[in-house]
């Protein structure tokens, strides 16, 4: 918010303090150049404390021309960190469950021979899910925000466009996101939205939060998939599963599932909640899903 003092302009930048090291610099100097160049003065709660970054100046346009440098230096150090949340379609019903395990037995009888396929690399039952996107949520401020983007996205954009319906999607078919099935990450089922319905309302909720700042639009079209296998899952299983980090990795080699498995059904499915779910929170819902900040009731016994 930029404001008229007596002595000039003056703008506070809300700003999570894991942000302060970056616009500070080494010895301060990242701050002391951001002054010299923008003709300002710049206020950043010292370590340790949450508040407000304070940028003033006599020129309006300065004021401003520093508040965006600042705004800019902090996306682009927020697109560096891991994610601490994500925006999740819960699909772990039972019948989805029950075909997901019949899957998982089927395939460590039929292809336990191929390479790196264990136990250890499937999902937890209780964890299938779409993700709708992800971001890195520092302080009570970010995390209230997100929560009421969210929220409001029921009123504004899912309501008016289909009132309190559920949104039905077919998870079908087995699918990689690399082009070697002897060299595979991770193995996904599909899924299909006859509709197109939760696609479009989907695209609308990412472009909230990404003109909040809060998270980046990683692709121009969100691809759902359900995260069956992931080689990340052998040294944590608590993580989503969704980003490739720079983690070491053993691939395994999913020939024989992709041969046998290919146009595997697992069933249809009534989407009627949408989660910000909390990545790595220590523990879970009593169903055993990820703990949620908060939960978007879209049908109203939901």
């Amino acid at each position: 918010m930029l404001e008229e003092f007596g002595g000039g302009f003056r703008a506070s930048l809300q700003v999570a303090s894991n942000f302060f090291p970056q616009i500070i610099g080494k010895g301060g100097q990242t701050k002391m150049r951001l002054e010299k160049e923008t003709g300002t003065k710049i206020i950043i709660p010292r370590k340790g404390v949450e508040g407000d970054i304070v940028v003033s100046g006599t020129q309006r346009a300065n004021v401003i021309r520093c508040s965006n440098r600042i705004d800019v230096m902090v996306a682009s150090s927020r697109q560096k960190q891991p994610f601490t949340h994500f925006v999740s379609l819960p699909i772990n019903q039972t019948n989805i469950q029950e075909a997901f395990m019949d899957f998982k037995k089927e395939v460590l009888e039929t292809c336990c021979s191929q390479r790196g396929v264990e136990e250890s690399i499937f999902q937890t039952r209780t964890l299938l899910h779409l993700t709708i996107g992800t971001m890195a949520l520092f302080d009570d401020r970010e995390r209230a925000l997100a929560r009421e983007i969210l929220e409001d996205c029921k009123e504004q954009i899912i309501l008016p466009a289909r009132g309190e319906q559920a949104f039905k999607v077919d998870i079908v078919g087995l699918e990689i996101m690399n082009d070697d099935p002897s060299e595979v990450d991770v193995l996904y089922a599909k899924v299909e939205d006859p509709s197109g319905d939760l696609q479009t309302t989907a695209e609308k909720i990412i472009d909230r939060f990404v003109e909040s700042g809060l998270m980046k639009r990683d692709y121009d079209r969100i691809k759902f998939h359900v995260t069956l296998m992931n080689t990340l899952f052998r040294k944590d299983k608590d993580d989503v599963g969704d980003k490739n980090e720079a983690n070491h990795r053993e691939s395994f080699d999913s020939r024989g599932i992709l041969e046998l498995y290919a146009d595997r059904r697992f069933g249809s499915v009534e989407i009627s909640q949408i989660h910000l779910s909390q990545r790595r929170a220590g523990r879970r819902t009593p169903e055993g899903y990820y703990l949620p900040s908060t939960i978007l009731n879209i049908t109203s016994c939901g």
